[in-house]
C-alpha cells in the first residue's frame, strides 16, 4: 500500500469538483483563503527570545527562519495526517468486529478532514521527495509493523504525543484560524487515542506471542526516542545556516539559551508516561535499561546535532 500519494492533476476538474462537493456534504470546505502572514508561530514558541544568537540576527533573517519553521511544522502535520488516512484504511481491513471497522471508517473521515484543515492554512511544499523523517517512520510502522504495534505506537504513543503537541500549536499561534483548526483536530485525536488504549489492552492481554511482539515494539520505540533525543534539529539547522563560522561551541551556547535539554527531557518523559499506561513495569524497565527515555547531555546533544549536519559544520572536520 502506497502511503504518501501524489495529488491529482488540476486539469481533472470533474473529480476535483466531486471531491469538493463530497467534502461539503460532510461539512468540510477547502475554499478558505490561506493566511498570508510571514509565519504562524513567533520566536517565543521556540524560546528564541532568550537566545543571544537569535537576537544578533537581522529581522529579515529572523522572518525567513520563522517562515521556514512554519512550513516545516505544517509539512510534517500534512504528511502525518496523510499517513493517518492510510492507517485508518489498514485498521479497517484488520478489524475483528463490525463495531471496530465502523469506528475506523469514522477515523478515516476525520483524518481526511484534518488533512484539508492543515492544507488550507498556509502555502508550504508538499513534494513527496521532501517528506519529514518522522512522517516516514510513521509510514514504515503502518506498512511493516504488526497490529499490536500499530495500536501502541500509532494510537497510544503518537496520537498521545500529538495531543500534547497540537495543544501547544493551538495555544501559541497568534492566528485565530490556526488555533481553531488545531482545536478541532484535538477533539478527534482524543477519541483516537482512547480507542487505541482500549483495543491494545484487549489484544495485548490475549496474545501468546508477547516476547516477539515486545521485541518489535521496543525496536520502534528506540527509533522514535532517538529522533527526539537529538533535540531541536530543524531549528538548529535553520539558525546555523545564517551564522558565520558555525561551530559546536556556538551550538552549545544556543542550546543553553533555549533550554533545549530541559525541553527534550520533558518530551522523553511524555513518551515514557504514554507507554507506561499500557505496558507492564517489566516491559518498561527493559526499555529503560536500553536508555530509551533518557535525554542526551548538553555536550552529547550538541555533538549529535553537529554530526547530523555536515553541510553546515563541514569546516570543523577540515580544521
Amino acid at each position: 500500500m502506497e502511503l504518501f500519494l501524489s495529488s491529482i492533476p488540476q486539469d481533472q476538474k470533474d473529480f476535483l469538483n466531486l471531491l469538493d462537493l463530497t467534502a461539503k456534504v460532510h461539512g468540510e470546505s477547502k475554499e478558505l483563503k490561506m493566511i498570508d502572514d510571514h509565519f504562524l508561530w513567533g520566536e517565543t514558541f521556540y524560546h528564541l527570545d532568550k537566545s543571544q544568537l537569535w537576537n544578533s540576527l537581522d529581522s529579515e533573517k529572523q522572518i525567513r527562519i520563522l517562515k521556514t519553521m512554519t512550513e516545516n511544522i505544517l509539512r510534517e502535520a500534512y504528511f502525518i495526517e496523510s499517513a493517518g488516512m492510510a492507517y485508518a484504511a489498514k485498521m479497517n481491513l484488520t478489524s475483528v468486529t463490525k463495531e471496530e471497522r465502523e469506528f475506523f471508517c469514522f477515523v478515516a473521515e476525520e483524518e481526511a478532514k484534518h488533512l484539508r484543515l492543515v492544507e488550507s492554512l498556509f502555502d508550504f511544499d508538499k513534494d513527496r521527495n521532501n517528506i519529514p523523517s518522522f512522517a516516514l517512520l510513521i509510514g514504515e510502522i503502518i506498512q511493516e509493523a504488526s497490529r499490536k504495534s500499530h495500536l501502541l505506537l500509532i494510537q497510544i504513543l503518537l496520537e498521545g504525543w500529538g495531543l500534547n503537541y497540537y495543544k501547544t500549536l493551538a495555544k501559541e499561534s497568534h492566528h485565530e484560524r490556526v488555533t481553531s483548526a488545531f482545536k478541532l483536530i484535538l477533539k478527534d485525536e482524543i477519541r483516537h487515542h482512547s480507542a487505541g488504549v482500549i483495543l491494545f489492552s484487549k489484544d495485548w492481554n490475549s496474545t501468546d506471542q508477547k516476547p516477539e511482539n515486545m521485541n518489535e515494539l521496543s525496536s520502534y520505540v528506540q527509533r522514535i526516542c532517538k529522533m527526539i533525543q537529538i533535540g531541536p534539529f530543524a531549528l538548529v539547522q535553520e539558525i546555523f545556516k545564517q551564522v558565520n563560522v558555525p561551530n559546536s561551541e556556538k551550538v552549545i551556547k544556543f542550546l543553553i539559551d533555549i533550554d533545549a535539554v530541559k525541553t527534550t527531557s520533558l518530551k522523553m518523559k511524555l513518551v515514557e508516561d504514554l507507554i507506561s499506561k499500557s505496558l507492564s513495569s517489566d516491559d518498561i524497565n527493559e526499555m529503560r535499561d536500553k536508555s530509551c527515555f533518557e535525554a542526551l547531555s548538553l555536550e552529547k546533544m550538541a555533538e549529535a546535532l553537529v554530526e547530523s549536519m555536515p553541510e553546515i559544520f563541514q569546516h570543523q572536520k577540515n580544521d
